[in-house]
């Protein structure tokens, strides 16, 4: 049974077993409407990416310019 703090709306559930917690996970994606899914995994990669150190902060895309000329 999920626990809910309604000062944070913090869900808590407490899984026994990995089929209770693989299914706690699926309804909770199941939940979320297909812009909030692409939002979570989107956070979900940056957070990933922040603790490899591998997340770049730079705004916009990332360009290399370069022009070669035939003489």
């Amino acid at each position: 049974m999920p626990l809910m703090d309604s000062r944070k709306g913090i869900t808590i559930r407490i899984c026994r077993t990995a089929a209770d917690e693989e299914a706690a996970d699926r309804e909770f994606w199941q939940r979320l409407t297909p812009e909030e899914r692409i939002e979570e995994t989107w956070r979900l990669s940056e957070e990933l990416w922040r603790l490899r150190n591998e997340f770049n902060d730079e705004p916009g895309l990332c360009r290399s310019v370069a022009r070669l000329r035939r003489g």
